[in-house]
């Protein structure tokens, strides 16, 4: 042991360890412990606040990135551009002839409500599509704002109409679109493709219509002949019908079958009497159907005698068009089912191997995962 006036330890052995022993220094180590404390708290408290602060950091980064993430924004028919919050869960539509490209995207489960054409078809693939149709119906502005849906559907004729305006001036992104020609419907495609983060399925599908449009252009640049074609409807009032001018859709469709639209020379939609068509004397009617049955209005044709003088009545060389809840030579997802069968009933040798009713299965199997036997077709097919 070792004695010191001013400090007073020890040093000894113990059970082979040497021990420390301090005995009046205790006051002192009291005294520090305090300080020791602080200084300990001091070193936790900066660690603290640095991490604190890079957490916030990491937090603002991880914020801007999903405030990049969570919006796409796209250029409409119109030109306008409209950001729209993702990923899409709500989709309504105001335009009919838009759901059914919705529905070709694989997508329709987002279709909420709203106008919609062929019901008939679209609810073998959603047993709640005729239902969102119909409750489409009665949605007004207010209803719609309502829904939030991250946007609304509406035709690019519809872009300054009172509803539009209203629906985006209460913030409801507005989407206006084109199906007037086939390069519409593509650009269509697109759209919707990146609205619903699927553009490379979009291109596929793209591909699929541009390939099979040019076997049609392939087959037919073999012949010379170009039929004379009217389309026709029911318009309504008894004998009276209407038929699509050459900025329509239908008639654009017959001149890529290989075909002259005999109303090629109007514009929009127009009744027609039977004078004017026996001046265009068609060599073949297709006739589409709208509420009427098709085939009675092709009956009524055939049996009515003011007709029976116009080539097409005279040579049996009157169509029903194929409809599946869609008439295929619309501008919908089938509008290509629709230029095989318009070139093949308009020049028969150049797809005589070409059978309509497997290309449909083939279509519907790839986009809408139904067998053609599911599907209810009026028309003759072959």
């Amino acid at each position: 042991m070792v004695k010191n006036r001013n400090k007073s330890y020890g040093i000894r052995k113990h059970n082979s360890v040497w021990v420390i022993t301090m005995k009046n220094n205790l006051k002192r180590i009291i005294t520090i412990l305090p300080l020791i404390g602080i200084l300990i708290l001091g070193v936790i408290a900066c660690g603290c606040m640095e991490q604190k602060t890079m957490n916030i950091q990491n937090d603002e980064k991880t914020t801007a990135e999903k405030t990049t993430q969570n919006f796409v924004t796209i250029t409409d028919a119109t030109g306008k551009e409209v950001k729209i919050k993702e990923p899409v869960e709500k989709v309504i539509t105001v335009y009919g002839l838009s759901p059914s490209f919705i529905y070709l995207l694989g997508e329709g489960g987002k279709y909420y409500a709203g106008w919609m054409w062929g019901t008939k078809f679209y609810k073998l693939v959603d047993p709640k599509a005729e239902e969102k149709a119909n409750n489409g119906r009665t949605l007004n502005v207010e209803e719609i704002k309502k829904e939030d849906p991250n946007f609304v559907i509406a035709a690019y004729w519809q872009a300054n109409k009172k509803d539009v305006n209203q629906l985006e001036s209460l913030g409801v992104p507005v989407v206006c679109i084109k199906v007037e020609s086939i390069d519409d419907i593509y650009s269509t495609i697109k759209t919707l493709g990146k609205v619903f983060q699927k553009e490379d399925y979009a291109n596929e599908i793209i591909n699929y219509y541009k390939t099979n449009a040019e076997d049609i252009e392939k087959r037919i640049s073999k012949t010379k002949e170009k039929p004379k074609v009217l389309i026709i409807y029911y318009s309504g009032k008894a004998k009276a019908y209407k038929t699509f001018g050459g900025d329509m859709f239908q008639s654009k469709l017959v001149e890529m079958a290989g075909g002259e639209s005999v109303s090629k020379d109007l514009s929009g939609k127009k009744t027609i009497n039977v004078e004017q068509v026996a001046n265009w004397n068609p060599d073949v009617i297709l006739i589409i159907q709208y509420g009427k049955s098709a085939g009675k209005v092709k009956e009524n044709i055939l049996n009515d005698p003011a007709w029976s003088k116009i080539n097409a009545v005279k040579n049996k060389k009157v169509y029903v068009v194929p409809n599946d809840g869609e008439n295929w030579i619309d501008p919908c997802p089938k509008w290509i089912l629709g230029l095989y069968w318009t070139a093949k009933v308009l020049h028969p040798e150049e797809f005589k191997d070409l059978n309509i009713k497997t290309k449909a299965d083939e279509f519907y199997k790839k986009f809408f995962g139904l067998s053609v036997d599911k599907v209810n077709i009026t028309g003759k097919l072959d």
